[in-house]
């Protein structure tokens, strides 16, 4: 950049310099055309040498001065040896003539007017030659541009010089800055600058200093809010735990107590109310038997009736059967789940014959019985109910296995039927509520997959516990 802007500064200077001489050569050159026509026309030559040496002699810038007459001849002439000429100009010596004819007043007489006196150009009596050379101003213009070159360079140097000694004392503090902001960065905040400095450095260290100690003092803060609310999560978990424990104890204590209720009922029903139908339909049977051994029409009427109450306490005995076996599934304490389940698949496919029901079972699923076995009977009875109620299927496929390595057994109930939004079932329905608290009753999990059109899986995790699984 300094090279450049000199190279530019020393064209300019050129070109001022070469337009400075040609100013100064043309008034050279005009002025001696004025003042020297009178010397030449006197032949005075002598004295206009002399005055055109000592004009040489005092501007370095004129390399020759030659005037000559009008026909050429050199009548003065000076020159310097040393100065090379690099612009030449000429100009005219006229000699001053008066036009007025003092003898002719013809045109005054015509005229009736005064004639006035006038000049003319005048006849020329010589021509002056300048040779000027634009070398001293060049040269005074080139000591000017270095002057400034230097003095510029100089300053330059100087404020180099300046700006690496406040670069090596800013050097030290500044790296202690980046360091200390590196350590804040990376958490650790214990750091501390001297506050020697004036100044905006100072300052800065002041103010890195503040904010290290206020993040330290937030930190310590933050972390003993962050203790704080740890330890009230950790209490509120161990209480949602000790709650969904207690729950769940709840939910398991009263599943088996329906259970029992139910068992219960069923004994009562199977041990009183079929027992007297059984009894019921033997007196009819005998009461039939006799009135058939009888004659006249009191005795037909009589006969009808009875055979109409035996088939009416067949019918309650089949009817209390089905419920003894809906209140109390006793085929899972004959067969275990595997067998229940089929004989629950084979009686849905007698009453929905609309509906193909498949069970699919695992060749390494357990023979199981207990409560467990009833909670899962009851699930897949649950979801098969829900199915036939909803799910517009054709085919439903209930599947047990018992995956490898694991203390669970997973039951899965899939259908092909029209399926449903699973975020869009309301909050009150029962079917679904009911068969979840059974499974986290349980200690299980259950999961559903659905979408419009693409059918339903649901499907039951239950663990194994001691007694439940028989070979």
């Amino acid at each position: 950049m300094f090279l450049v802007i000199t190279a530019a500064l020393y064209v300019s200077g050129q070109d001022e310099a070469t337009e400075a001489v040609r100013e100064r050569g043309a008034l050279i050159a005009s002025s001696l055309a004025q003042t020297g026509q009178y010397g030449l026309v006197s032949g005075n030559s002598a004295s206009l040498e002399r005055s055109i040496q000592r004009l040489v002699e005092s501007d370095p810038t004129i390399a020759s001065i030659h005037l000559r007459d009008a026909g050429g001849r050199v009548v003065a002439a000076a020159q310097a040896p040393d100065r090379q000429a690099s612009f030449t100009f000429e100009r005219e010596m006229r000699a001053d003539v008066f036009a007025l004819d003092l003898l002719d007043n013809s045109r005054a007489t015509a005229r009736g007017a005064v004639p006035d006196a006038t000049t003319s150009e005048g006849r020329v009596v010589g021509k002056v030659t300048v040779r000027m050379s634009s070398e001293p101003i060049v040269r005074q213009r080139l000591r000017r541009i270095a002057f400034g070159a230097a003095a510029v360079l100089l300053a330059a140097a100087i404020s180099i010089m300046a700006g690496l000694t406040l670069a090596l004392r800013l050097r030290e503090p500044l790296r202690a800055v980046m360091a200390a902001l590196r350590e804040i960065r990376q958490g650790r905040f214990d750091v501390t600058l001297p506050t020697g400095a004036s100044g905006e450095l100072g300052e800065l260290q002041a103010t890195i200093n503040e904010m290290a100690h206020g993040l330290s003092v937030r930190r310590e803060e933050l972390q003993a809010l962050v203790e704080r609310r740890t330890a009230d999560l950790q209490a509120a978990m161990e209480q949602a735990r000790i709650a969904d424990a207690e729950r769940r104890r709840l939910i398991a204590r009263s599943n088996r107590q329906l259970e029992d209720e139910r068992k219960r009922i069923a004994v009562e029903i199977h041990d009183h109310l079929n027992a007297s139908l059984i009894g019921l339909r033997s007196k009819a049977q005998h009461i039939a038997e006799l009135s058939a051994a009888m004659s006249g029409s009191t005795a037909r009427e009589v006969h009808v009736t009875a055979t109409e109450i035996t088939d009416t306490i067949a019918g309650l005995y089949k009817s209390a059967r089905d419920l003894i076996k809906q209140l109390r599934p006793e085929v899972i304490d004959v067969l275990g789940l595997t067998g229940a389940l089929q004989e629950m698949t084979r009686e849905y496919n007698q009453l929905v014959p609309a509906i193909r029901f498949v069970l699919h079972v695992s060749p390494d699923f357990p023979n199981m019985r207990g409560q467990v076995a009833i909670v899962a009977y009851r699930l897949v009875q649950e979801a098969l109910s829900n199915v036939v109620k909803h799910a517009s299927a054709s085919r439903v496929e209930v599947s047990l296995t018992a995956p490898a390595g694991s203390d669970e057994v997973l039951i899965a109930v899939r259908d092909d039927g029209v399926g449903f939004d699973p975020a869009m079932v309301p909050g009150g329905s029962l079917g679904l509520a009911g068969m979840r608290e059974r499974v986290s009753g349980a200690g299980g999990r259950m999961r559903i997959r659905s979408r419009l059109g693409r059918g339903t899986r649901v499907t039951f995790r239950l663990p194994l516990v001691d007694g439940e699984a028989v070979a």
